[in-house]
């Protein structure tokens, strides 16, 4: 399940078991069979019919409404200076006595109907924002914040990859301004990428279509997935959402060429191999659904960061040294990142190793000043 704090938008990922010994495995295989990724989104195979533009769904996602001019009136544009009013604008949307916001992970809406609805997820609040603060003058920019991804803790069968959109006001003051619906914790946050808005336009409708698919309203689900994909083709959630749905309406033809379009695009998209090993497993090939659960296990345990939390799920056990063995294994692959080392301090402090704990302390440290 992709996540977008913290359903953002959704990637389905199906919960299977995977093996968990780390190997190298070659990728030898690959599509062969003749679906075409037009084929995918032109309506023929899952609505019976050609689907044109006029078919899809067309929204006006940034407008700014009667209502939210009058509110802008209200209470920003009595500000002077880009700094106020980007504050005033943050603030009036949470006051309870203004709009009074409240966070949904559940709901993606456009602008108007955010302000319409009073609550919405990150993806609706940033929209909001964004169209108020354009209005306004200011200069806004949508961005993605790449966060740790996570497991889950029962028996690691489950990748979850997190993501977080929220927005950035330039020119205020000596820095920037970050705007945000749900914070996202320091220790959990990587780096952070600026999205077009044409980019969020589409993750807009791919998250509606994964509400959609929730909610088992198929037909609309798959008319979201299309524009989405129209809007915005390289994006891989959109294509292993997809084919979800074509599996879930019994097309599995369908739904491989959609998880191997997802691979186009990132070749390593764990929610794709994921669903390609379950859609393997359901159809008794157990030599291919066991090469892509293998094959995810390999990345997973080769990215540090799950390294990283195979070692938080062992200090919790008070394992230490099966703690320690993964964060070693994690400082090979990434020597800089401050987290490993601050929780190699945690460590070495509860064994009462003290001078072990100030020497990983004082390396995160370095590193941590090295990132600002």
């Amino acid at each position: 399940m992709r996540s977008y704090a913290i359903m953002r938008y959704v990637i389905m990922v199906l919960i299977l078991s995977v093996l968990t010994a780390c190997i190298t495995i070659p990728e030898q295989y690959t599509y062969t069979s003749d679906v075409t990724e037009d084929q995918l989104i032109d309506g023929v195979s899952f609505l019976g019919v050609l689907i044109t533009e006029r078919d899809l769904p067309s929204e006006d996602v940034m407008k700014v409404t009667p209502e939210m001019d009058a509110f802008l009136d209200e209470y920003i544009n009595i500000h002077n200076g880009l700094s106020k009013k980007a504050r005033a604008i943050s603030k009036s949307i949470f006051d309870l006595d203004r709009l009074g916001l409240k966070y949904n992970p559940a709901a993606t809406f456009t602008a108007g109907q955010t302000f319409e609805n009073k609550n919405g997820n990150c993806l609706a609040f940033s929209i909001l924002y964004n169209a108020l603060a354009k209005k306004a003058g200011l200069r806004v920019k949508f961005q993605e914040v790449d966060v740790i991804p996570s497991w889950d803790y029962a028996d690691d069968a489950l990748y979850v990859e997190s993501g977080h959109v929220n927005i950035r006001v330039g020119g205020i003051g000596s820095g920037d301004l970050i705007v945000d619906i749900d914070q996202i914790s320091p220790e959990m946050q990587l780096s952070y990428t600026i999205l077009e808005e044409n980019h969020v336009i589409a993750l807009y409708y791919g998250n509606v279509a994964a509400e959609k698919l929730l909610m088992n309203n198929n037909e609309e689900a798959f008319k979201y997935f299309v524009k989405a994909i129209k809007t915005k083709a390289d994006i891989p959630s959109f294509w292993t959402n997809l084919g979800v749905l074509y599996r879930r309406t019994g097309n599995d033809d369908y739904a491989e060429k959609a998880y191997f379009t997802a691979l186009k695009h990132d070749k390593r998209n764990q929610a794709a191999l994921n669903n390609l090993a379950f859609l393997y497993e359901e159809k008794g090939d157990k030599v291919q659904s066991d090469y892509y659960s293998k094959l995810v296990k390999s990345y997973q345990n080769n990215n540090p960061y799950f390294r990283f939390v195979k070692a938080q799920k062992a200090v919790k056990k008070m394992d230490y040294q099966e703690a320690l063995d993964h964060l070693e294994y994690a400082i090979r692959k990434k020597k800089k990142e401050p987290r490993f080392y601050k929780l190699k301090s945690d460590i070495h402090a509860s064994l009462g190793e003290t001078r072990k704990a100030l020497a990983a302390m004082r390396k995160a440290n370095i590193f941590e000043a090295e990132a600002l």
